[in-house]
Order: structure tokens, then sequence, then C-alpha cells
């Protein structure tokens, strides 16, 4: 029988509780991350388009996985920006 792990600061949790500053650059910095990988995403579907289009490399399918990969990916990025607009809008509504 396998032991259940709380989550939380456990290692192998993936989530690590930091303080103030400290919990604010790793969110910079992976949303820094997120958003080279989401450009990757947009160049290597336009570099697959262009293959196919200009040099008649590679196949559609190709660049219609990429197209779907990189639209994915910035959907998913739209998604997190309207949550975290719509999350400082009620942090600001909120009365103390």
């Amino acid at each position: 029988m396998m032991a259940i792990q709380p989550v939380g600061n456990s290692p192998s949790s993936g989530l690590e509780i930091k303080d103030g500053a400290q919990g604010a650059g790793r969110f910079v910095d992976d949303l820094s991350r997120m958003l080279r990988s989401v450009n990757q995403d947009q160049l290597d579907a336009s570099r697959a388009i262009e293959r196919l289009m200009v040099d008649g490399e590679g196949s559609i399918h190709d660049a219609m996985i990429e197209m779907t990969k990189a639209e994915g990916s910035f959907r998913l990025l739209m998604t997190m920006r309207n949550r975290l607009i719509d999350a400082v809008n009620r942090l600001l509504q909120t009365q103390v």
C-alpha cells in the first residue's frame, strides 16, 4: 500500500510555497518561460509554413500540426492572462 503524501512543500509535488519576493520572482520566471515557449511555437509554425510554401519541403500535415500546436498554446496563454486580469480586478474591488 502506498502512503499518501501531503500537497505543499514536498519535493515530489512540484508545488513550492515561497515567501513574498522569492515566490514573486519564481512566478515571473515561470511566466517568462511560458511566453518564450509560446513564441517558439509561433516561430516553428511560421517556419513550417514557409518551408512548405517557399521551399516546397515538408508536408501540409506537419505544417497543420505546428499551426494547431501554436494556436493551442496561444489560447492557453490568453486564458491565463484573462484569469490573471480577473483576479487582479477582484482584488482591487475588495473592500478592507
